[in-house]
């Protein structure tokens, strides 16, 4: 399965931009068509999107190994440890 993510999928994300701001904001989407500034602005969305998912998935990621690869004995008294 592909993920949206995926760089083979930036068209599907870039129409996916293209059509929520048709919807959301009409006026800055004629605004931007008619200025020729459109495919600029889908772009830079895209890359702001994907920095900011990257951003995202890494903090999980580390926050997912601290979680699980911290690990202690409760029981352990390090003052008696031969190193």
């Amino acid at each position: 399965m592909t993920h949206l993510s995926e760089e083979s999928e930036k068209q599907n994300r870039l129409e996916m931009i293209r059509e929520a701001l048709r919807e959301k904001a009409p006026l800055t989407y004629e605004e931007l068509e008619k200025s020729g500034k459109l495919q600029q602005f889908l772009e830079e969305r895209d890359a702001d999107m994907m920095k900011s998912y990257n951003e995202a998935k890494n903090k999980a990621w580390e926050e997912a190994l601290s979680a699980f690869l911290d690990f202690f004995d409760p029981s352990y008294d390090e003052t008696s440890s031969p190193m």
